[in-house]
């Protein structure tokens, strides 16, 4: 028998001595202390929407990745509601490209009318949010109008936005994503979409970082013509998080009720920041990059993409996000259903 008489419980050594070994030691013990948890609800899945193809064409440098026609991106949508995936992120590749983004503010440009046919197909399970950025609609694939010296017009872009946001308002879109990097461009996208009586449309800020990570998704996006122009005189600098900062804050001034962090992953410090700035939803961003990256290390370095993919979601909700942008969406949903733990 121990002999209580010989231990010091004052001590503040023993009176501070925790054991976090303890909680570890099985499946109900780890479930009762585990954070940063998420639904398939929180998932969004980026699609490329693609008027040039039929079916469904492989994304050469992303493997398991399609670009897809309008009839099989409405079978796609059915996929992830049925899964509970929480939204689908639209990207449009239009038949024609031209200066002012024509495709993007047409009643019948792409996203368009993959906005009405996904929602015909699935009502309210899905969200669904169309990226803006101008350089997908764009012959020179750069994000916004050129003036005749070539740089970008910031009236004139904001012009362009504004018919882009009534178009797919009009088509049912549930979230904007103001992704064209221009002054402005959160205030005329509201005040267009609400003078034609859209008011209840979302709107999710961009906080855009000039990243490397970006140039593994041309292929998704078919936009590599624009990988000659400098996009530092747009995107935020990768160092700096005052800039980031001014910009959501100029977002949120505008009527952002979502602020969006693109890419996400090695900018978590700004998602907290955000989140405790702002109090407002935040999404995070996994771009074509990370999915590049483990997709390549599943294949060669022994990686697992679920318990990858896993982990960097959890590390994108323990940063403060609530909606993780992400081409594992299916992945992870299927892994949520069948109670599995891919870590």
């Amino acid at each position: 028998m121990t002999d209580l008489s010989k231990i010091d419980i004052a001590s503040p050594l023993r009176a501070s001595f925790v054991r976090p070994r303890k909680f570890k030691l099985t499946g109900a013990r780890r479930a009762f202390i585990r954070q940063s948890a998420y639904t398939a609800g929180q998932l969004v899945f980026p699609m490329a929407v693609d008027a040039n193809i039929d079916g469904a064409v492989p994304v050469n440098k992303m493997p398991g990745m399609f670009r897809y026609s309008l009839d099989a991106a409405v079978e796609k949508a059915r996929e992830l509601a049925d899964l509970g995936v929480g939204g689908v992120y639209l990207i449009g590749i239009p038949a024609h490209r031209d200066g002012q983004a024509s495709d993007a503010a047409s009643d019948k440009g792409v996203v368009a009318d993959a906005t009405r046919r996904i929602r015909a197909a699935v009502g309210d399970r899905l969200l669904i949010v169309g990226d803006s950025y101008f350089g997908y609609f764009t012959d020179h694939q750069i994000g916004g109008v050129l003036d005749k010296d070539g740089r970008i017009d910031n009236e004139g872009t904001r012009a362009a936005l504004a018919r882009i946001a009534v178009a797919w308002a009009r088509a049912g879109i549930d979230v904007l994503c103001c992704s064209t990097m221009v002054d402005g461009r959160v205030a005329v996208m509201r005040e267009a979409m609400e003078a034609e009586g859209f008011d209840d449309v979302l709107l999710m800020g961009s906080v855009k970082f000039n990243s490397a990570f970006f140039k593994a998704g041309t292929d998704f996006t078919a936009t590599g013509a624009s990988y000659g122009y400098d996009k530092s005189v747009y995107y935020i600098e990768p160092g700096n998080i005052d800039d980031a900062i001014r910009i959501a804050q100029a977002d949120v001034e505008q009527g952002a009720e979502i602020l969006n962090v693109k890419p996400g992953t090695p900018y978590q410090d700004v998602v907290r920041v955000l989140k405790d700035m702002f109090g407002l939803p935040v999404s995070a961003f996994s771009i074509s990059g990370d999915y590049a990256m483990v997709e390549y290390g599943e294949k060669n370095a022994g990686l697992s993409s679920a318990a990858c993919s896993d982990e960097l979601v959890k590390s994108f909700r323990r940063a403060g996000a609530d909606m993780v942008i992400t081409y594992w969406a299916p992945l992870l949903a299927k892994a949520l259903h069948q109670n599995s733990h891919p870590c």
